[in-house]
């Protein structure tokens, strides 16, 4: 008997075993980015998970409320908010996103990729993703895009055959789109101008015309273009982009020099000239006939400051060599500062350095040097580019540390950053740190700067090269600047200084008077800012 029930318990053991054995493991929960759960205070949440009523955004399927300022994948926009009805992504052939997946509703797109995969892998995708395209059409427009997690993800997003994102016009000054999946996002407060694109809601993507103040997480600025282009490209109506992750050249984003107009085309959408006339420490009737001088003699870029106290001087040269030359107001740029000590009321600043040049507008305004109050003094100059009175803005005296920490607090990326450059003083990391960020480099001193100009003209070196192309050591010094892609302000009183310094474009150094050159470098810097 008890062997019998020893048989039988055997039996029952073996069936429970078999059956255990049959039966699913439970799955590992998968990470948050995977399933997009958002961790309680932070801007995302997960599928189904409703809102509190402080944040910005819904996951997919949660209620709107009317207070809120974003919306669940999918959702009805309401006409008085701030975006449009979600709108299907599509690969380049308008059939799917670019995976041949459509990311589920409320799931967000980490860095990693939702399939994960070995680390060989993710540097392989890196390696042919480290750049997004934007194109509408068969145009494809020039971007700088931001360094943070939301656009590393789009890049994983548009990876692939890349994706297709319907826009729609919104307010007259924008258009918006939903990219069908959530991105990672840190919205702050900001204020847009012409060519910024941004993630708005986690979900839709913005490409605005105009100006707006809003919570948004910035994603990149379109360069090249201003808002009457950027308009005339998009269109009033609907229109689709194209996004697709692809492999960068390393100098893209730099701005060429084109030495048939003599000009560079600005991040801002303006066309700058790359050689002109400097002021600083010109009285007023000095001022006013270089001004005149350089006009004449085929010259169009003039630099000032409030600092230099000849505004009203410069102002006076440009109306009467229009009048006198015949030279529109276009042809003409014009760049002024505001200083440090100018800062805490940037708005009298402005309206008093438009009041004496007195020319209708400011080609481009500098910060003239970093300073308590530069951040907030940046940003009433972006109110005046909505405004039209300037066109563009730029900073002096701003280096890899300080450009660093500046540029992620402002909206509008500066067009241009002015330092001292010189043979002795050549800024060999600090000027390509500057070019790859689409900025263009302007150098002040570029002839050594005072006491030292001599020194600097009676080099051997620039002199036995001077020689050889039968210019001056002043022409050589400026034209190898013009091959670094650094645009020349320099200054002088002297009529016939000014039109050598213009007659650049009849030599060109080879790359061993370049080197040559280059190696004069002392890093010596003949100013204290």
């Amino acid at each position: 008997m008890k062997k019998k029930i020893s048989v039988l318990l055997t039996l029952v053991m073996l069936l429970v075993i078999t059956a255990c054995a049959g039966e699913a493991s439970p799955a590992e929960p998968e990470s948050d980015v995977k399933n997009g759960a958002a961790h309680s205070g932070e801007n995302g949440s997960g599928s189904g998970t409703t809102r509190e009523s402080q944040d910005n955004g819904f996951g997919s399927g949660a209620a709107r409320e009317s207070q809120d300022n974003g919306f669940a994948s999918g959702a009805m926009r309401e006409s008085q908010e701030h975006g449009f009805s979600s709108g299907a992504i599509q690969d380049s052939e308008g059939q799917g996103s670019g995976s041949g997946v459509m990311p589920e509703p409320g799931e967000t797109v980490g860095t990693e990729g939702k399939n994960g995969g070995s680390e060989d892998a993710a540097e392989e995708r890196a390696e042919t993703m480290n750049e997004l395209i934007l194109s509408i059409g068969d145009k494809t427009l020039s971007v700088d895009w931001e360094d943070n997690e939301s656009v590393a993800a789009l890049k994983e997003l548009a990876s692939g055959s890349g994706i297709r994102v319907d826009l729609s016009m919104y307010g007259g000054f924008e258009q918006v789109g939903s990219l069908g999946a959530s991105l990672p996002r840190e919205d702050r407060q900001t204020t847009t101008s012409p060519g910024d694109i941004v993630l708005y809601s986690g979900n839709q993507i913005v490409i605005f015309y105009g100006s707006n103040s809003w919570a948004y997480t910035r994603l990149g600025r379109i360069t090249g273009l201003n808002g009457k282009e950027l308009e005339d490209t998009f269109g009033n109506g609907d229109v689709t982009i194209s996004l697709k992750a692809g492999s960068r050249n390393q100098a893209s984003n730099r701005r060429p020099f084109d030495f048939e107009s003599k000009s560079v085309m600005l991040n801002s959408g303006y066309v700058m000239p790359i050689m002109g006339l400097g002021t600083y420490s010109l009285d007023h009737d000095s001022c006013v006939n270089s001004v005149k001088a350089l006009l004449q003699n085929g010259g169009r870029l003039i630099d000032t400051a409030y600092m230099y106290g000849n505004e009203d001087a410069v102002g006076e040269g440009v109306r009467q060599a229009m009048e006198e030359y015949g030279i529109p107001r276009e042809e003409i740029f014009v760049i002024t500062k505001i200083y440090p000590s100018q800062f805490d009321d940037p708005a009298t600043a402005i309206d008093m350095a438009l009041e004496k040049l007195d020319i209708g507008y400011i080609d481009m305004m500098l910060l003239h040097h970093p300073g308590t109050g530069d951040v907030e003094a940046y940003k009433t100059m972006e109110k005046y580019v909505g405004e039209g009175k300037i066109r563009s803005l730029g900073l002096s005296n701003w280096y890899v540390k300080e450009l660093t920490e500046f540029l992620p607090q402002v909206s509008i990326m500066p067009a241009l950053v002015q330092n001292e450059i010189h043979p002795y003083y050549q800024e060999q990391e600090v000027v390509p740190f500057i070019q790859e960020k689409g900025i263009v480099v302007q150098c002040w001193y570029p002839l050594g700067g005072r006491g030292h100009t001599s020194e600097l003209l009676g080099n051997e070196t620039i002199k036995s090269i001077a020689e050889a192309h039968a210019v001056s050591p002043a022409q050589v010094i400026l034209r190898w600047d013009l091959q670094r892609g650094i645009v020349v302000i320099p200054g002088s009183g002297n009529p016939e200084h000014i039109r050598e310094n213009l007659d650049l474009f009849g030599f060109e150094l080879t790359e061993e008077e370049m080197e040559r050159i280059s190696l004069l470098d002392r890093n010596e810097k003949h100013d204290w800012y």
